[in-house]
């Protein structure tokens, strides 16, 4: 399992390649990273499925964000934008009702990228994959850092918990082209 930041710009050359300009490369901390195995044969040969938007989350989204183990969430800051990786068991996401989830924020590299991101700037962006199909789920809203609370103690070895307010969701079937097989969790998530 590795983890690895970058942060530059990108831009689209004429001929459709995207062009990364990096500014800074470094190992981040792996600790929550499930174990996938690529599937080589099984690149998915049609194209990109319909995305349907809604401001809220149906309830087959809820129920499989209740069993997620991995979701990527981006947030800003007045230099560009961080995307970052999450991780943990099925259920360490909490899905509060059609416009909440609530998850745990565990000990990491102790960078404070996100959380620093979104205690100045609490609009962001949640991208979960359903890496056996292809499908994702985007979620955009505003999140905010509890430090403190009783219900810290609902979520094994987290630190903090971010609530995170949706106000929109776009569901794409066959976003993407790979599909990835599930080997094991990280021996790090917390139980």
């Amino acid at each position: 399992r590795r983890r690895l930041r970058l942060n530059g710009t990108i831009a689209m050359q004429p001929d459709g390649a995207i062009h990364l300009h990096t500014k800074q490369v470094y190992f981040n901390c792996p600790q929550y990273i499930q174990l996938r195995q690529l599937e080589a044969s099984a690149i998915a040969q049609v194209g990109l499925g319909e995305a349907i938007v809604s401001p809220a989350l149906s309830p087959s989204q809820q129920q499989w964000l209740a069993q997620v183990d991995t979701f990527f969430i981006a947030s800003s800051h007045p230099d560009g934008a961080d995307v970052s990786h999450r991780g943990g068991n099925p259920g360490f996401v909490q899905v509060v009702n059609a416009n909440k989830l609530v998850f745990p924020d565990y000990a990491g590299n102790n960078m404070f990228n996100t959380l620093g991101n979104l205690f100045q700037q609490p609009q962001a962006g949640l991208l979960f994959i359903d890496f056996e199909r292809g499908n994702t789920l985007q979620l955009t809203g505003t999140a905010q850092i509890v430090w403190d609370s009783e219900a810290l103690a609902a979520f094994a070895g987290a630190q903090r918990l971010i609530e995170f307010e949706v106000s929109q969701a776009i569901a794409t079937t066959n976003a993407m082209p790979h599909r990835w097989r599930f080997v094991e969790y990280s021996p790090y998530n917390p139980l």
